[in-house]
């Protein structure tokens, strides 16, 4: 088989990637996976972005509780953001 000819297929920008990533993995199709797989292979900083991505929602889903639509309220925004003033 000649991969040569979906090569451009594969490799994808960072810029795109990162789209892709910042999906909801479930709303990703095969071809959205296949070239998260293939870029992750050449590109370690994609990969750090997809962790991170991934850390951030898992706190936004356990930690502040978002509710069922995956949005903040106006409450909770102000929260975050009184929070990460107080830390600065």
């Amino acid at each position: 088989m000649n991969f040569r000819k979906y090569l451009p297929y594969l490799l994808f920008s960072c810029k795109r990637v990162t789209a892709i990533i910042s999906k909801d993995v479930s709303d990703r199709s095969v071809k959205e996976k296949v070239i998260l797989y293939y870029h992750a292979v050449i590109c370690k900083a994609c990969v750090n972005y997809n962790h991170q991505n991934e850390l951030i929602n898992f706190k936004l889903k356990n930690v502040l509780k978002v509710d069922g639509n995956n949005k903040l309220s106006e409450s909770k925004k102000k929260e975050i953001i009184n929070k990460l003033n107080e830390e600065v």
